[in-house]
């Protein structure tokens, strides 16, 4: 126990020493639940033949009545040859934001192998992404359209000199590796680095090549793992530090579980994210149950942030559902001899 207690601390100096955090691209609080966008080296990374997961989040309708929403859906399989794992996953994105109705879809597909060396268990992956963005053009308003001399102050049928954005569509090429070591039967830490958009691919409605249309390297590195204090009672801390160009995310928390029985397991926590500009962005609660192959859980963000005055300290909201079915791989090899 003593060593437990130590990785706790030393897990919660880290955090500390960095103290503030932002947010980019799409992201979840639940991050670990679509593990295959997080992390294309977490591609396969459970125990279980497949798993299939869908989340739902949605946020910030106190700002302008129309919500952000965010769905995601992920499936993933296993192939097993002798003590080698090849594994493959697919995730689906479906994004929408604020009144004007920025809607991001993408659909990445996985490949990935792991492996255990010397107790010491390894995944790397390869991801490639599509990505389609678009606008609702008719909900954009402009300056020459509000006509002062009219009837009516503002007038949509008024002409314009804008151009409007046209859809855009892209590749975007991500990697990853994971790697977990049970130190002893109570600490089994897990620690992975993942990049996203390496080819840096050019992000533009007016089709405008210059460097500020390309999309910047994202990095991703996140510790997690498994505390066990008793046959009935385990942790998992979380930590995730997320970088685009000048936007820094970082998230740290955790939640405790409790064994009532074979098959239930609830589970509840916290997490914090902190933001380069402003300090603390936002807390989190999160809350859920293992029930047999499934996980459901839920989590609520309040919204502490300088924006906290429009939103009434209300922030986001997530429910997700996760599937994992038996492994039908054998740990033993059948060696075949010769009977007298």
């Amino acid at each position: 126990m003593k060593h437990t207690y130590t990785f706790i601390i030393v897990f919660f100096l880290m955090t500390l020493s960095c103290n503030k955090i932002v947010a980019q691209d799409i992201h979840f609080t639940q991050f670990d639940v679509q593990a295959v966008g997080l992390n294309p080296g977490l591609t396969g990374w459970y125990k279980g033949d497949i798993r299939a997961s869908a989340i739902y989040r949605t946020q910030w309708k106190a700002i302008d009545n129309k919500e952000y929403r965010t769905i995601g859906l992920s499936f993933e399989k296993q192939f097993h040859h002798y003590l080698n794992t090849y594994n493959v996953g697919i995730q689906v994105i479906n994004d929408e934001t604020g009144y004007v109705g920025l809607t991001t879809n993408k659909v990445n597909i996985s490949g990935g192998y792991s492996t255990k060396i010397n107790g010491h268990s390894i995944s790397g992956g390869f991801q490639i992404g599509g990505v389609h963005k678009s606008t609702k053009t008719l909900k954009y308003t402009y300056d020459e359209q509000f006509d002062l001399g009219g009837n009516n102050v503002f007038n949509s049928s008024l002409p314009i000199s804008e151009t409007k954005g046209e859809p855009i569509s892209y590749i975007s090429i991500n990697a990853g590796v994971a790697w977990s070591y049970k130190i002893t039967k109570h600490i089994e830490p897990e620690i992975g680095i993942a990049l996203f958009h390496i080819n840096t691919p050019q992000e533009s409605f007016y089709n405008a090549n210059y460097p500020g249309t390309k999309l910047g390297l994202q990095k991703i590195a996140h510790i997690g793992g498994k505390v066990t204090f008793s046959n009935k009672v385990y942790a998992r801390p979380l930590l995730l530090y997320m970088n685009q160009t000048k936007a820094t995310n970082f998230l740290i928390g955790g939640t405790a579980h409790y064994k009532i029985s074979e098959h239930l397991t609830p589970y509840g926590g916290i997490l914090f994210r902190y933001s380069w500009i402003s300090d603390y962005d936002a807390s989190a609660f999160r809350f859920g149950a293992q029930y047999k192959s499934f996980d459901i859980g839920m989590s609520y963000d309040l919204n502490i942030s300088t924006l906290h005055p429009a939103t009434n300290n209300r922030g986001a909201f997530e429910i997700s559902i996760t599937y994992i079915s038996k492994s039908l791989h054998s740990r033993f090899i059948k060696i075949p001899c010769d009977r007298q």
